[in-house]
């Protein structure tokens, strides 16, 4: 009589012997040649990027030191001009007390633009009747220049600081509420499906989908409201009060010292810079799932 054979258990653990001992460690080597040569490509791209850069900065800071020399200083100044004018603004005038003015009341406008537009752009996203309510005026507003509102609200709010935040608030609400809008309508559907095949509750579908899928795109509008964010502050010191960064502006452009105008235009868009680098090492942190991974191999 013919003997009955067991068929092999799925997933049943594969006999030891010297064959299984030199695939597992070939599987293993293999592994971490690949994370080897990845890591390699990784650091030759990041020294490829940082030279790209570094010679991108001598070339416009050369062309600007050159072209600086040779023009009338009313119009223009060189850049080394520039920066000691900048160092003797912070030295002997009060551009450091104005920066920390601007950078509080920009902080403070930041901070409830995007409080604003997370929610805003959460509720919108995640339910019809909310983007029924208020899409047609959030997308109005958005398409509105906010330097047009800035007389209006300065006859309704006055002209101190908190007429200043509000400003501020409004130059990134309405695109971190966009960016965030667009985002959670992203979510993968199949994965709203699943979701709702295990019966999660509100209180879950927000927690465990809905916040971590709009996360890549908060930190994306987050980043578009530093710029606009930037623009407000400047717009409401010189359509307000006179205070912080704009006074010094305004002052060193109506006395016709360029170098020193220049010099506050430049920190400005160095803080721009530096607060969009502070936000893109937060995007890298806290989605590391996204990060693109270029055609030289590098992950960004």
């Amino acid at each position: 009589m013919a003997q009955r054979v067991e068929p092999k258990a799925v997933g049943a653990a594969t006999p030891a012997g010297p064959q299984g001992d030199v695939a597992v460690i070939s599987d293993t080597v293999l592994g971490a040649q690949i994370r080897d040569a990845r890591r390699r490509r990784a650091r030759r791209a990041r020294r490829r990027f940082l030279a790209i850069r570094l010679i991108s900065l001598v070339v416009v800071f050369g062309a600007w030191q050159i072209y600086g020399m040779h023009t009338i200083a009313i119009l223009f100044a060189p850049i080394s001009t520039v920066l000691h004018q900048g160092y003797l603004l912070f030295a002997h005038d009060q551009l450091g007390s104005q920066l920390g003015y601007s950078m509080w009341t920009f902080a403070c406008g930041y901070a409830i633009g995007v409080a604003i537009g997370i929610v805003l752009g959460m509720l919108m996203g995640a339910y019809r009747w909310a983007e029924a309510a208020a899409s047609m005026y959030v997308f109005a507003l958005y398409a509105t220049p906010m330097v047009a509102l800035v007389p209006i609200i300065s006859l309704w709010i006055g002209f101190d600081a908190t007429a200043q935040i509000v400003i501020i608030a409004l130059f990134v609400t309405w695109p971190m509420t966009v960016t965030v809008f667009h985002g959670v309508r992203q979510i993968d559907a199949e994965l709203m499906e699943v979701s709702r095949s295990l019966r999660l509750n509100r209180r879950q579908m927000w927690v465990h989908v809905l916040l971590p899928g709009a996360v890549p795109f908060v930190i994306t509008g987050a980043t578009q409201g530093v710029a606009m964010g930037l623009v407000g502050v400047i717009i409401a010191e010189l359509q307000t009060q006179l205070s912080g960064l704009g006074d010094a502006l305004q002052t060193q452009s109506q006395t016709y010292h360029t170098a020193a105008a220049l010099a506050v235009i430049l920190l400005i868009m160095v803080l721009g810079v530096g607060l969009r680098a502070i936000l893109g090492l937060v995007h890298h942190r806290a989605v590391p799932w996204l990060r693109i991974d270029r055609g030289d191999g590098a992950q960004r």
